[in-house]
């Protein structure tokens, strides 16, 4: 019988954690809103992506061409550098 490693889904709080870490608009929207409703921060979309750009984090891929085509194709529908999950 041949042994392999069963891939291990990580515990929810896991990945929300990682989305954290990953992205502080998503950090000030989910949380910081959340726990400090006495001084909620409103962003514009010009500062969202000032502090997007400010912490984001390398993502870590095996094929950086169908990475960047996957982020080119979102962005094309749309979507904002913050709200793509990578």
């Amino acid at each position: 019988m041949e042994n392999k490693k069963q891939i291990k889904q990580a515990p929810q709080w896991e990945i929300e954690f990682s989305h954290v870490r990953r992205n502080a608009v998503y950090f000030i929207e989910e949380y910081w809103s959340k726990l400090h409703p006495d001084t909620p921060l409103s962003l514009t979309d010009e500062e969202k992506q000032r502090i997007y750009n400010k912490y984001r984090m390398a993502p870590l891929v095996n094929d950086i061409s169908a990475y960047m085509k996957r982020i080119d194709d979102l962005r094309a529908q749309g979507y904002k550098d913050w709200e793509i999950e990578v």
